[in-house]
């Protein structure tokens, strides 16, 4: 009887260390249109940055089957949150893909169309993913699609209402937030290395040098090694830039210095032809 106790004692531990450390989380959406239905789309992790292969290819995750436009995927996260996304397409011409936080919990995706990315909720990192990375991230992309429209009414002489924020404040607004969210969760690496690898990569020449300080003052807030290893990236990345900017000088300069064949047409002809090689 007593060893029968022990080995029920020693069954319960064992169960209780493997599910130590594991919470479960689901993720449930639904698309705007019947495009996916019957269609599997992609959970892939995206911690990884440009030029990091090996973290690139174990980024999938799983499947997920749509049925009547909706998903529903249930897993266990064994690990710290890390930023995740759903990707699909279907044809040559259609792809969509959306971003969240994979946490403890029920994570909701609302999709309300093909341009934008989609609203998540139901979890603490991700209603602040939401608030400071997505609405934002949106309006800006509203706001240069309004500005080309905008653009085009003025060159045909038609007056553009001009009810908006300008597309600077937009940008400024969204800029804002992702400093604020990425400082927030610094002690959550890979949910905020891939939007902090975009503000403090050298090649990505969209990025504003004032706010660089401010992106690298949160990458010294992140655990140390993985702070090491974004830094040594960067590093990379402003070697590679060099490189780039190495070889374009150097082909320009080929292509100034291109040599040029004169050929001389018989007197019969009133014109002479030059013929690059």
């Amino acid at each position: 009887m007593k060893y029968n106790s022990i080995l029920l004692i020693i069954v319960f531990v064992s169960i209780a260390q493997l599910a130590y450390g594991q919470e479960k989380y689901t993720i449930q959406g639904e698309f705007p249109d019947h495009s996916l239905d019957n269609e599997y789309i992609l959970l892939y992790e995206r911690s990884a940055l440009p030029g990091e292969s090996e973290r690139s290819k174990q980024a999938f995750i799983d499947s997920i089957l749509v049925v009547d436009k909706k998903f529903f995927y249930e897993g266990k996260i064994k690990r710290k949150p890390f930023l995740a996304s759903i990707s699909c397409n279907k044809g040559r011409h259609f792809r969509y893909n959306t971003t969240f936080v994979v946490e403890p919990g029920d994570i909701q995706l609302r999709i309300v169309d093909w341009e934008s990315e989609g609203n998540v909720s139901g979890t603490l990192i991700n209603d602040d993913y939401n608030m400071y990375i997505i609405e934002p991230g949106n309006q800006v992309d509203r706001m240069r699609f309004r500005r080309t429209e905008q653009e085009a009414m003025t060159k045909s002489g038609t007056h553009a209402r001009d009810k908006y924020v300008s597309f600077r404040d937009a940008y400024t607004y969204a800029e804002e937030g992702r400093l604020f969210f990425l400082e927030k969760y610094a002690q959550y690496p890979d949910v905020i290395r891939y939007w902090l690898g975009v503000h403090i990569d050298p090649t990505n020449l969209l990025e504003k040098e004032s706010n660089l300080a401010r992106f690298l003052h949160i990458a010294d807030s992140m655990p140390k090694a993985d702070r090491n290893i974004l830094l040594a990236w960067r590093e990379y990345r402003i070697k590679l830039k060099e490189y780039m900017e190495k070889v374009k000088t150097l082909r320009d300069s080929m292509s100034v210095n291109k040599p040029r064949f004169i050929e001389t047409v018989p007197s019969s002809s009133s014109s002479t032809t030059t013929k690059n090689e």
